[in-house]
C-alpha cells in the first residue's frame, strides 16, 4: 500500500511539486509497487495518480476500470474519451515546478515512461524531471521489518555455504566424484528447508566456469578437480510480502592450499572490498555523503592498483530489496555511473569480482545503512580462502 508520509517525504526532498505515476498493462513496476496496485487487478486503460507533498493524490481513471485505484486516497477524475483524458491531467499537473515521472537518461532500472506518454504530458503543459532519486529513497530502502528479514536470510544463506563446502570437502576426503549440480541442489536444499524462496537458482561454478559471473548450470555440469576454484554466489529472502533478498559469494579451492595465483587474486578482490567498506565507514561516521558512483570507484581503483584492471566485468554492487536487483542506489561508475547518494535505509551488495581466462573469483556481502552507520549483514565476511586442509 502506498505510504503517503514517505511518499511527500521524498517529493519535499527532491525539490519538485509531484511525482507523476502512470502506467498500462502494469508496464511500470515501479507505478504499481508505490502504489500498492495488484498485478491480478485489470489494466487495459491507461491510469495516472499525481502524489504531493502537501496534499491527497489526484487519481485519474477510465471509467470501466475506476477500481483499478480504489485503495488510494484522493480525488478520483474517471475519463472515457480522449478529451475528457487530455482535460483530466490538465487538471491534474501542477502550475508550476517540476513533475516527477519514472524515466532516466543514466539507470535503466529506473525508466518506464515511454516516449509518446511523455511528448503527451508535455504537450498539456507538464515540465518533467527523472524520478530517480525519488524511487531509490522510497522503493530503495528497507524499515525496520525488511532488515529484520534480510538478516535472517543472510544467516540462511551463510549457514548453507559453510554446510555445502563441508560436504564438498569431505567428498574429496572420501574420494568420491561430484558435480556442481550436486553442490547447487545441496545450497537449494537448504534454502527451501530454512522456509526462503529465490527467483532462480544458486551459482555453484568450478574451474574455469567462474569466470563468468552469471554462470548457469548446463545439466549436472561439470565435476569439480582438484585445484579448481569453487565460486558460490547464492541468494534468497523469506516468503512474506515486503520480504528482503540477501546475497552473498564466498570462495574456495579443491585443494589443501591455493596457488600462488589463487591467492593473489583472492587478495585483490577482498582488500577490494574493504577499499568499499573503508569509504562507506569513513564517510558516514563524519555524517558525509557517498555516492555509489564514489564506492565502485574506490573499489576499483584497488583492483587497478594490483595488476588487475582488465578482469573487471562489472559494478561493485547492486541495489537490495524485495527484488533481488532493487530499485535503489547502484556502486557503478562505469556500467551505469549512479551518482545518487546512499542514504539512510540503503540495501545493497559489496562484490568485487576478477575474471581471468582461467578463474574468476568474486566476494559479495551486503550492507545496510541503519542509524547512520553501515551494517554489514551476516557472521562475518570472508577473510581468506576456503580450503580442503
Amino acid at each position: 500500500m502506498l505510504n503517503l508520509d514517505k511518499s511527500r517525504a521524498v517529493i519535499r526532498e527532491a525539490g519538485v511539486s509531484g511525482w507523476l505515476l502512470t502506467n498500462i498493462f502494469h508496464r511500470d513496476e515501479i507505478a504499481d509497487l508505490v502504489l500498492g496496485v495488484q498485478k491480478e487487478k485489470t489494466n487495459t486503460r491507461p491510469w495516472t495518480c499525481v502524489l504531493f507533498a502537501d496534499r491527497p493524490p489526484l487519481k485519474i481513471v477510465h471509467r470501466i476500470e475506476e477500481s483499478i485505484l480504489s485503495h488510494v486516497p484522493g480525488d478520483t477524475i474517471p475519463y472515457a474519451t480522449r478529451a475528457e483524458l487530455e482535460a483530466a491531467l490538465s487538471r491534474a499537473l501542477p502550475r508550476s515546478g517540476k513533475l516527477a515521472a519514472d524515466y532516466s537518461s543514466t539507470i535503466p532500472v529506473g525508466s518506464y515512461l515511454d516516449h509518446g506518454t511523455a511528448l503527451f504530458l508535455q504537450s498539456l503543459g507538464a515540465a518533467l524531471a527523472p524520478a530517480e532519486d525519488l524511487v531509490a529513497r522510497y522503493l530503495g530502502t528497507v524499515d525496520d521489518e525488511g532488515r529484520r528479514s534480510h538478516d535472517s536470510a543472510a544467516a540462511v544463506l551463510y549457514a548453507a555455504v559453510a554446510d555445502a563446502w563441508s560436504r564438498l570437502a569431505q567428498a574429496f576426503r572420501d574420494g568420491r566424484t561430484l558435480t556442481e549440480g550436486d553442490v547447487q541442489g545441496w545450497v537449494m536444499q537448504s534454502i527451501s528447508a530454512a522456509g526462503l524462496q529465490a527467483d532462480s537458482p544458486p551459482i555453484v561454478g568450478a574451474g574455469r566456469h567462474t569466470n563468468d559471473p552469471h554462470f548457469g548450470l548446463d545439466g549436472r555440469g561439470a565435476a569439480f578437480a582438484p585445484g579448481d576454484v569453487v565460486q558460490f554466489d547464492v541468494w534468497a529472502k523469506e516468503k512474506t510480502d515486503g520480504a528482503v533478498y540477501a546475497d552473498i559469494s564466498w570462495i574456495g579451492v579443491c585443494s589443501p592450499e591455493p596457488s600462488a595465483l589463487q591467492r593473489r587474486v583472492f587478495e585483490a578482490v577482498r582488500n577490494a572490498r574493504e577499499a568499499a567498506v573503508s569509504l562507506l565507514e569513513s564517510r558516514l561516521a563524519g555524517g558525509r555523503a557517498v555516492t555509489g558512483a564514489e564506492v565502485d570507484q574506490a573499489a576499483r581503483e584497488a583492483l587497478t592498483a594490483r595488476g588487475f584492471a582488465a578482469g573487471i566485468r562489472h559494478r561493485t554492487g547492486h541495489s537490495i530489496g524485495a527484488r533481488l536487483h532493487g530499485y535503489g542506489v547502484n556502486l557503478d561508475s562505469v556500467e551505469f555511473p549512479d551518482e545518487r547518494a546512499l542514504t539512510e535505509g540503503a540495501c545493497f551488495s559489496v562484490e568485487p569480482g576478477i575474471y581471468l581466462e582461467e578463474l574468476g573469483m568474486r566476494t559479495e556481502i551486503d550492507c545496510i545503512i541503519h542509524g547512520g552507520a553501515l551494517h554489514i549483514s551476516g557472521p562475518g565476511r570472508q577473510t581468506s580462502l576456503l580450503a580442503l586442509g
